[in-house]
């Protein structure tokens, strides 16, 4: 049954998942893919597509009303201060590169239309270049998870566990990172 919704809605899941989530959406759906599940490039086009759009979405919306309290407390987080002070002199490279710097989906891009003054014809043709490339690293890696596990333990039957194996990469990866930043030393 999951086999057969995953079939019907996988794609369109691929792409609201990619516009909402992100990078364990995109591996997920190329372990899919490699399982025979969802149809490779399609899982790229949806994912590519996904991405972009709410890369484009922010863009335009904190272009719009970048005097909106919401927009306004984005821009003052501390988070989005350093950003501003380290990259926004080179904004077209901030905008290719924003999507491969975690947890900086949501900022960069109302960095980049309210303070950088990037206009949206030069801001929209990167952006779909850098989430084509992300979406094919993320796929593959993905795809190269799914052949992974199936040199591992052979051709995996129950869907179920197949969808655990990137939540279970994602929770380890969340802990040992949590691990190695309380053993950080603090300033």
């Amino acid at each position: 049954m999951l086999d057969a919704l995953i079939a019907k809605y996988g794609l369109i899941i691929v792409y609201l998942g990619c516009a909402l989530e992100g990078d364990t959406v995109a591996i997920t759906s190329g372990l899919l893919a490699h399982h025979g599940l969802l149809p490779l490039w399609p899982v790229l086009a949806a994912a590519w597509a996904g991405g972009w759009s709410s890369d484009v979405a922010i863009f335009l919306l904190a272009r719009r009303y970048r005097d909106h309290p919401r927009v306004q407390h984005i821009l003052a987080h501390p988070v989005s201060q350093g950003m501003a002070r380290r990259f926004l002199a080179r904004p077209a490279l901030l905008a290719a590169a924003f999507r491969f710097l975690p947890g900086m989906r949501t900022v960069t891009p109302v960095l980049l239309a309210t303070s950088a003054g990037l206009r949206p014809a030069l801001y929209l043709p990167i952006t779909c270049l850098a989430a084509l490339v992300w979406a094919v690293v993320m796929v593959v890696v993905g795809h190269g998870i799914g052949r992974l596990v199936h040199i591992i333990w052979g051709h995996i039957d129950r869907t179920q566990l197949l969808l655990a194996i990137p939540a279970l990469l994602v929770v380890g990866f969340w802990l040992h990172r949590r691990w190695r930043m309380r053993r950080a030393p603090h300033d």
